[in-house]
């Protein structure tokens, strides 16, 4: 009976380990095609809309009406503007470092 149980128990923890190395090979590239993807902006309005996604922006992006947070997934640092223009930065934080984000003007814009 021991021999059964310990046979079971052995194959239980090698189901185990060939479980969490698959896992860990999952992560690891899906953590990679996160690198390679392009870079995007990110708005979020409200919990009833979608977000709104740009990959590589370039020059003056007008926000969707009514934009509450904006995030920055790019590798370069966005410009926030208080107009749909790109013309009123909105100082002290007009600046949006790679992976930070920031709340934004509901009629604003974003310059790449």
């Amino acid at each position: 009976m021991r021999l059964v149980q310990s046979t079971l128990i052995a194959a239980a923890v090698g189901a185990s380990l060939a479980s969490l190395t698959t896992v860990a090979t999952a992560s690891t590239v899906s953590m990679s095609e996160t690198t390679s993807l392009p870079g995007q902006v990110v708005a979020f309005t409200h919990e009833f809309t979608e977000l709104k996604v740009w990959n590589n922006p370039k020059g003056c992006q007008p926000l969707p009406a009514g934009t509450h947070l904006i995030f920055n997934q790019t590798d370069k640092t966005i410009t926030i503007y208080a107009d749909p223009l790109c013309v009123v930065p909105i100082d002290p934080f007009s600046r949006v470092k790679p992976g930070y984000g920031t709340h934004v003007s509901a009629v604003g814009s974003f310059s790449a």
